[in-house]
């Protein structure tokens, strides 16, 4: 029986990883309840899904160094990082472009931003850190309720 290389181990070495991404799951899970309660368009599974994926992103990447640096070569997960960055930036700029003479969405794409962030912070095993950031910036959605009315005849997710 031949024995596999020692840089393909398939990440069984690794059983923290299901709690990074259920961690993830949580923290994405918290900032999208608001969403839920408000019946907004974009709502808790997509922020459970954009939360997730960075998180799958952020330990793929830093494994992939891991791995590499195991062979002699240089992997900069940071790199994985920048661009995941920027694609949250692109799928907000979804949420914002109505198609319409008004601007809207911002807070949505703000909060898909955090809830990529959330999913960074969980991938790279600041778990903790990512439930109590969750938390925070859900409480800033639940407070902006008192401002319920400012805007809301341009609204585009009403």
């Amino acid at each position: 029986m031949s024995q596999m290389p020692e840089w393909i181990d398939f990440g069984l070495t690794q059983p923290d990883w299901f709690l990074k991404l259920i961690l993830a799951m949580a923290s994405g899970a918290i900032l999208g309840f608001d969403r839920e309660v408000r019946r907004r368009r974009v709502g808790i599974r997509t922020y459970m899904m954009v939360a997730l994926g960075s998180a799958i992103f952020t330990i793929a990447a830093v494994e992939m160094s891991l791995s590499m640096g195991n062979i002699d070569l240089a992997a900069d997960p940071t790199r994985v990082i920048q661009g995941l960055i920027g694609g949250l930036g692109f799928l907000g700029a979804g949420a914002i472009i109505q198609g319409d003479k008004t601007v809207g969405g911002m807070a949505t794409a703000a909060s898909l931003w955090v809830a990529g962030a959330l999913g960074l912070a969980a991938g790279i095993g600041l778990g903790i850190f990512s439930i109590v950031c969750a938390v925070l910036a859900a409480s800033l959605l639940a407070a902006s309720r008192f401002m319920e009315n400012r805007g809301a005849d341009d609204r585009p997710d009403g």
